[in-house]
């Protein structure tokens, strides 16, 4: 009987309406790695840089004909790797998606829901703290030493990536050796843990077969509410997880699926044979990051069947 079950599930994966659900962010036990991939830059305080992340969960551990790629899905997930924040700045969520195709051609299409939530981690906020110090003696060296000595602030900058390779081992001992270096309170990018509530990023990503955004956008929009809302939800989010990974079907095509979410109904559409294939991706955000004249130049040059090449931050 478990051997058809088993058939029956890996058989059916093919035809659900999602592949995986994945969590991405910060892993308190490897601590706070530096991001080599992010390009970081020693000159900033080291709570506007990038650090490494990690895929925490997935769901399941893996589907037939679409094997889970843990470091494609993670870089494309958190493409800048972790980012922390305090009180002081904007905590609003944002949403990305992104495609990845295998080599046979099959593509799987990721949507992925950012938001912050509060370090809890002892660990984590020490580093962070005694990282912040070792930066702020550092520029406040550096910017009394005079002109002739510039040679030797560039020759310094080794240390500044040793210290970097700081991370959640830091005992007591290193951060009281520099309780005593005063911060620099209300400037941008400092951070007191006895002043300071930090923050970092994490990431909900839904990986599908087919490019429904909205459905997908609001599934995990709903998730992330539900988990910091004071109301708890009807049922355990697992519940709604399994739901979309297990018994969400997908669409035939040509026909409309209604399904429930963690907070109200959702609904997507997928197009017939005859129809134009699936596109939900709002044209209004290109014309309002690109401008209309760029938008037109770019159509123009897809039509003229143009290479183009995009070039973002």
């Amino acid at each position: 009987m478990s051997g058809t079950a088993a058939a029956t599930g890996t058989g059916s994966a093919s035809c659900r309406f999602a592949h995986y659900f994945v969590v991405c962010g910060l892993d308190a036990e490897t601590g706070l790695e530096p991001d080599d991939g992010a390009g970081e830059n020693f000159e900033q305080s080291p709570i506007r840089r990038s650090f490494k992340s990690k895929v925490l969960v997935r769901y399941p551990e893996n589907t037939d004909r679409n094997p889970f790629n843990k470091d494609a899905v993670n870089m494309l997930c958190m493409p800048r790797g972790l980012s922390f924040r305090t009180q002081a700045d904007r905590l609003d969520p944002q949403f990305h998606s992104f495609t990845m195709s295998s080599d046979d051609g099959m593509r799987s299409y990721g949507f992925v829901h950012t938001f912050y939530e509060e370090v809890t981690s002892p660990q984590i906020i020490t580093a962070m703290h005694t990282l912040y110090q070792m930066h702020h003696v550092e520029r406040q060296s550096s910017s009394s030493a005079s002109s002739p000595s510039s040679s030797s602030s560039s020759a310094s900058s080794p240390s500044t990536s040793s210290m970097d390779s700081l991370v959640s081992s830091l005992d007591e001992s290193d951060a009281e050796s520099l309780a005593g270096v005063p911060v620099c309170l209300g400037c941008a990018g400092s951070f007191d843990a006895a002043r300071d509530t930090l923050y970092v990023s994490k990431a909900l990503c839904l990986l599908t077969p087919l490019p429904f955004l909205q459905a997908s956008r609001q599934f995990l929009s709903q998730l992330h509410q539900a988990v910091t809302s004071h109301t708890a939800p009807p049922l355990p989010l697992e519940s709604y997880i399994h739901n979309i990974l297990y018994e969400v079907p997908l669409p035939p095509p040509g026909r409309s699926l209604r399904f429930h979410g963690v907070q109200g109904p959702i609904m997507c559409q997928r197009p017939g044979p005859g129809e134009l294939p699936l596109g939900e991706y709002p044209l209004g955000e290109a014309f309002s990051l690109l401008g209309v004249d760029n938008m037109v130049q770019l159509l123009t040059c897809a039509f003229l069947e143009t290479q183009v090449l995009l070039y973002s931050q």
